[in-house]
């Protein structure tokens, strides 16, 4: 497996807002990067996109990179794995199916899993009541197709498959936001807050993703690629110095 395939599918803590990563993808070189490294395996990705900003599901107020130290903490293996165990945090690897058990029966204490709305209808907000905005995740999905099956496609059908592919995305990342302003509110009135890091916070938790990211840059070829690209349009949007 390539490293770069993490750092580009998932440049953790770094963006915040999917039209971010978005305009990284279609403006900045990423979708074709992707595409060159699919090429190899004879995969044309036709688009990406995303559902938003992921929210960790906690047991525990999380409001400082202090809180996770000692947090039994689902996550995959990965750089968000890396990063919260730098942090104190204990790293459990569990398949999805099993993250309910495993927050209900305390094997652990938050998890990973994706937006508030999504995790609401997984049911997690009712025996985790500290859910907690950290922008630590916002993993992209792919709409991939064999090359030469696209190769074999007219031109008008490889147009109307991108701009739909481009449709697709922003259609999701606008109906799960609606979707998380309603849980939100729901949550609100239950009296079940969502903690959101603020500028201050998150500065200090991108200082250290971003040792994390030049680590994994050095993994290979192209996770260097994919790292300096995002690093560079982070930094000039401002979120990283």
């Amino acid at each position: 497996k390539d490293a770069g395939l993490a750092v580009i599918s998932d440049f953790v803590f770094g963006y915040q807002h999917p039209h971010q990563a978005e305009a990284w993808f279609q403006h900045r070189g990423g979708l074709q990067m992707l595409r060159e490294a699919y090429a190899k395996y004879n995969v044309y990705p036709i688009g990406v996109s995303w559902w938003g900003v992921e929210s960790i599901v906690s047991k525990k107020p999380i409001q400082k990179l202090e809180d996770f130290k000692g947090v039994k903490f689902r996550s995959p293996q990965g750089m968000t794995a890396e990063i919260l165990t730098k942090l104190g945090a204990s790293i459990v690897v569990l398949p999805g199916g099993e993250v309910f058990s495993a927050l209900d029966k305390g094997v652990v204490d938050a998890a990973d899993w994706a937006t508030i709305s999504m995790n609401e209808r997984m049911g997690f907000h009712g025996i985790a009541k500290y859910p907690t905005k950290v922008f630590h995740s916002m993993p992209v999905q792919e709409f991939s197709v064999n090359v030469a099956a696209w190769k074999a496609l007219p031109d008008d059908i490889k147009v109307i498959l991108h701009s739909t592919a481009r449709e697709w995305t922003w259609d999701q990342v606008q109906r799960v936001a609606v979707d998380d302003v309603r849980v939100l509110k729901d949550l609100n009135a239950k009296g079940v807050k969502q903690e959101i890091w603020g500028d201050a916070q998150m500065a200090n938790m991108r200082e250290l993703a971003t040792k994390t990211w030049e680590d994994w840059s050095k993994k290979s070829p192209l996770a260097k690629q994919a790292y300096d690209s995002q690093l560079a349009w982070l930094k000039d949007l401002g979120v990283v110095a």
